[in-house]
C-alpha cells in the first residue's frame, strides 16, 4: 500500500498573494532549475543513517530538518528553489527506500 505524507507541512517557497505572483514564481522556479542545476547531490547512506537516528516516523519533518542543515552548512540558504526540491526529492527518497514508512 503506497502511503500519502503531506509534503505542503513544510515549506521553503514564500508564499505570494495573486494568481501572477504564483505563476511568475513557476516560471523563476523552472529558470532556476535550468541555471542551477541541482546544486547538491544527496548521499543517501548518510540521509538513511541520519532518519534511521533522528527521525524515523516522521518523514516531512526530518526531509526539513536535514534540508535546512544541508542549506546552512553549504552557504545555500537563499536558494528557496533548492531547498524545497531537496525537500521533495528526501521524502520521495525515503519512502522508496523504506517501506512503512509514515
Amino acid at each position: 500500500m503506497k502511503m500519502k505524507i503531506d509534503k505542503s507541512r513544510f515549506n521553503f517557497l514564500r508564499a505570494e498573494g495573486s494568481l501572477l505572483d504564483k505563476a511568475l514564481q513557476k516560471v523563476n522556479l523552472i529558470l532556476e532549475g535550468v541555471i542551477d542545476a541541482k546544486p547538491y547531490v544527496l548521499d543517501w547512506d548518510d540521509v538513511l543513517a541520519q532518519y534511521d537516528k533522528l527521525g524515523i516516523g516522521d518523514v516531512a519533518e526530518f526531509s526539513s530538518s536535514y534540508t535546512f542543515g544541508w542549506h546552512a552548512m553549504n552557504g545555500k540558504l537563499d536558494n528557496d528553489a533548492s531547498k524545497q526540491a531537496m525537500y521533495l526529492e528526501i521524502i520521495d527518497g525515503i519512502v522508496e527506500r523504506r517501506e512503512g514508512t509514515i
